[in-house]
């Protein structure tokens, strides 16, 4: 009988445990995919986990490997959806020095992206008023640019709280306008350049930074 080495021990050892960690990071995504389809289409108040089991076709004992409320469930998704699409946006706007435009960028892209896929959007917008981690994972990516553009001289607000809230407030609420087939011409260009002047920025600059074409990937 032949003896294995140390090396195909450890090989021999370390497969199943990656196959299963695989197989549960396809679980785990399935249930998040299942929940974000689920509050598309109602409040988060409104969705349980049994509803959750029923949608992602699991069985309850599954999810509680997974999740034990249904707020562990929201902050999840939400995290996820900020996570994924502000990373992207960050790397887009990469280029751009001027802490402005980079925040004009983010709320047109989370506009555009919600004309283009209403039920992220509407997931994310019922989402962003229930789970602090969503909101905290959307402050991290905007706070530096409202620094920047402070520093600049391109902003002027007087608490960064409250400029981080009207960000978010807008963009959320643009991506709402969105969802419900209320916007108009050059939506997110406007919304964008609304931001700007409340952030403190001259109107002349709000217009120009937010009409400044999008940044495209791998320019």
């Amino acid at each position: 009988m032949s003896v294995k080495t140390d090396t195909e021990q450890a090989t021999h050892t370390l497969e199943p445990l990656t196959r299963g960690h695989k197989k549960k990071q396809r679980t785990r995504q399935g249930l998040l995919d299942a929940a974000l389809r689920l509050f598309a289409r109602k409040d988060v108040f409104e969705t349980g986990l049994l509803e959750l089991a029923e949608e992602a076709a699991v069985s309850t004992g599954t999810i509680y490997n997974y999740f034990r409320t249904r707020e562990e469930v929201v902050e999840a998704v939400g995290i996820a959806m900020a996570s994924e699409f502000s990373e992207s946006i960050s790397g887009l706007s990469a280029g751009v020095e001027n802490g402005a435009q980079r925040i004009a960028i983010g709320v047109r892209l989370f506009i555009l992206r919600a004309i283009a896929d209403p039920n992220w959007a509407s997931a994310l917008v019922r989402i962003v008023h229930f789970d602090k981690g969503l909101r905290s994972t959307l402050a991290m990516h905007v706070q530096a640019d409202l620094r920047t553009g402070a520093e600049q001289g391109h902003l002027s607000f007087i608490d960064e709280s409250i400029a981080l809230d009207l960000v978010i407030a807008c963009a959320t609420a643009g991506m709402r306008s969105a969802v419900e087939g209320r916007t108009v011409e050059q939506h997110d260009e406007k919304v964008a350049e609304m931001v700007l002047k409340g952030l403190g920025a001259s109107p002349v600059k709000a217009k120009k930074l937010a009409s400044l074409p999008l940044p495209q990937p791998n320019e």
